[in-house]
């Protein structure tokens, strides 16, 4: 992570509540895609889903990532670390990744593995609403 890329901010509530609107209408059309036989389609609803998840819950800590590689580490350094979250949540964050940059071969569309994504970015998504409602 290159210094500068990970800011200190204030964490604003209003921001929080609307990456996770984002991320829950990102979610429920991914799990509509899923439901219509385009996995492809739906890995990478589910991560743009993860992204505004997971700007939610930087911004819970009072912080906001320049570039997903400083996110990514963020969120491992602030809530895997910490046992917020299991270390595979990043590996499917990863492979959603993937299939944005249109290396998709990785998963083949296997749908028990797309369903794990979608299953990891639904757990994620519940959590940080649980974590923005405490406040």
């Amino acid at each position: 992570m290159k210094a500068g890329n990970l800011k200190k901010v204030k964490a604003d509530p209003a921001i929080i509540a609307a990456e996770l609107r984002e991320a829950e209408n990102d979610l429920e059309v991914a799990g509509k895609s899923f439901r219509d036989g385009t996995d492809k389609w739906a890995v990478m609803q589910g991560h743009w889903s993860m992204l505004s998840a997971f700007r939610a819950l930087l911004m819970m800590k009072g912080y906001e990532a320049k570039g997903v590689d400083c996110m990514k580490y963020a969120v491992d350094e602030l809530y895997v670390k910490e046992r917020v979250f299991p270390p595979t949540v990043l590996e499917n964050f990863e492979v959603g990744r993937e299939f944005q940059k249109g290396n998709d071969c990785l998963c083949v569309y296997d749908r028990d593995y797309v369903e794990e994504i979608l299953a990891a970015t639904r757990m994620i998504l519940e959590k940080a609403t649980e974590l923005a409602k405490k406040g």
